[in-house]
């Protein structure tokens, strides 16, 4: 029997080769289902189905820190009853918070699982031309990875991945204000009319993408369960360093609002419930409403390394009022997305001048 020696150089190889193994380790991880259905701004929000009020039903909206639970991963995947009603593992809402204005937690949530999602799919493919499709939101939303000169190495890999990851979720979030506005229903076919461009959105949104991209960068490897237990502690320090305050204040805070933000007159799904909305699509933000705003930001020059384009589909019918030029591109880019934002306020405006309904 011949007997097989191994020598320093193959043993080498070997350790090389399994220790890459290991640093391109990817989890299976699904994308998060839907959103989280939470909150039109405004506080025991009344409803109407048609032209019928519904009786005996209000939405508080309200939430504080203690009230919030843990996160679970993916949670817009379940049902509308039992996040509204609070018996889920997570309870979502509105808290003010003296920097950061009102906060949306059910956003912060969507967008760091997002950010989470984005990281295990993309950073091993930065660098070179891959693309990732999700499901649709009116349009197909593709993630589009571009081909870079030069070999990165997996260190380089990971940290522009991260960097991608929390940028692209949060115009991920970007997209979903727009398609809100365009008619999307994503929650039990409920009018989202009401929620579209809401001031307290994207900072909400932003934040999920901040709160995951650290948690990410501290603990790359972090499987899924790991990841909810870290950003409940996350969030609740977040909310706590930007002032968070209790039930009753965030109540009152969004009632002095009443007639300028909302109109507690109206029910939902009316979409002039909200009566103030910010349209600027923008990856600086300074919060709506706070005593001392902190502003926070991402990234906005990674569009060489990856960006988000939204991909004509069947539901074209809901652009049809756009201009030409903008409803008959097969592709949009985030150009075109700030662009239907604006055309969106242009028509707001429009609307408000004739109705008397709109405050901006």
């Amino acid at each position: 029997m011949k007997r097989f020696k191994m020598n320093k150089t193959w043993v080498a190889t070997l350790f090389f080769g399994v220790g890459l193994l290991l640093s391109v380790k990817t989890f299976a991880v699904d994308a998060p289902v839907g959103v989280r259905p939470c909150c039109a701004f405004g506080t025991e929000l009344k409803a109407k189905v048609g032209r019928i009020q519904v009786p005996f039903f209000s939405l508080s909206n309200v939430v504080a820190i203690d009230d919030l639970g843990q996160h679970q991963y993916n949670d817009g995947s379940q049902g509308v009853a039992s996040s509204l009603l609070g018996i889920a593992s997570e309870t979502n809402g509105l808290i003010y918070t003296r920097r950061g204005g009102f906060i949306d937690t059910a956003h912060v949530r969507d967008t760091a699982d997002y950010t989470y999602y984005l990281y295990h799919q993309l950073w091993p493919h930065v660098g070179t031309d891959h693309q990732l499709d999700l499901f649709d939101e009116l349009r197909t939303r593709r993630i589009q990875l571009h081909a870079v000169e030069g070999v990165l190495d997996n260190d380089s890999k990971r940290q522009l991945g991260l960097a991608l990851a929390s940028s692209l979720a949060y115009q991920l979030a970007q997209w979903h204000e727009v398609a809100q506005w365009f008619g999307l229903t994503s929650v039990g076919g409920w009018s989202e009319l009401a929620s579209a461009f809401s001031p307290e959105d994207l900072y909400s949104n932003m934040q999920g993408a901040l709160l995951a991209r650290d948690i990410l960068q501290a603990s790359p490897l972090l499987d899924i369960d790991s990841f909810s237990e870290q950003l409940t502690q996350a969030l609740a320090q977040r909310l706590q360093r930007l002032g968070a305050q209790d039930s009753a204040t965030t109540k009152a805070n969004i009632e002095a609002l009443d007639g300028a933000w909302w109109n507690s007159q109206l029910r939902l799904p009316d979409k002039w419930v909200l009566q103030r909305r910010d349209y600027r699509l923008a990856f600086s933000l300074l919060p709506h409403g706070a005593e001392d705003g902190q502003v926070q930001s991402l990234p906005d020059n990674l569009f060489q390394y990856g960006e988000l384009i939204l991909v004509a589909s069947a539901n074209e019918g809901h652009f049809s009022a756009l201009p030409a030029a903008l409803r008959q591109q097969s592709q949009w880019q985030h150009q075109d997305i700030r662009a239907l934002a604006a055309w969106a306020r242009g028509e707001d405006l429009k609307q408000a001048a004739t109705a008397d309904i709109y405050d901006h």
